[in-house]
């Protein structure tokens, strides 16, 4: 009885602990692209856009113009429901502009990957990812 128990607490631990292994995995043999688009007012550009490909999104930085100026970018990962995350102007500069410094991410997509960004003024955006 001891020795089932104990068997079996063992293999509820290691499927715990090899689960979350598994899905934040990133071997370092991944081919690294850094991807970069611009905006102005009311449009809205694809940073990347790609299907039939695996890997992840490894951080986002981007560029503000003007301090007032506000940006989102737009995840799609294997064709699920976009996700948006908004971003802030960050860290003013002496220009009048901002800088968000590099916002690190691990978005794992196993089927395709589509980063949108859009804007209500004129900003940029880097994006650096690795395909498998």
């Amino acid at each position: 009885m001891k020795t089932s128990s104990k068997l079996a607490i063992l293999s509820i631990l290691f499927l715990f602990l090899t689960a979350s292994v598994t899905f934040a995995a990133d071997d370092g043999n991944t081919k690294p692209r850094l991807s970069s688009a611009g905006t102005l007012t009311g449009s809205a550009v694809d940073i990347i856009n790609q299907s039939s490909v695996s890997g992840n999104v490894k951080g986002v930085s981007c560029n503000f113009y003007n301090i007032a100026t506000t940006g989102s970018l737009t995840f799609t990962v294997n064709g699920a429901t976009a996700q948006t995350i908004s971003l802030p102007a960050g860290v003013p500069d002496v220009n009048g502009g901002g800088h968000t410094g590099w916002i690190p991410m691990n978005i794992r997509f196993t089927s395709s990957i589509r980063v949108q960004l859009s804007g209500t003024g004129t900003l940029d955006c880097d994006v650096s990812w690795a395909l498998d």
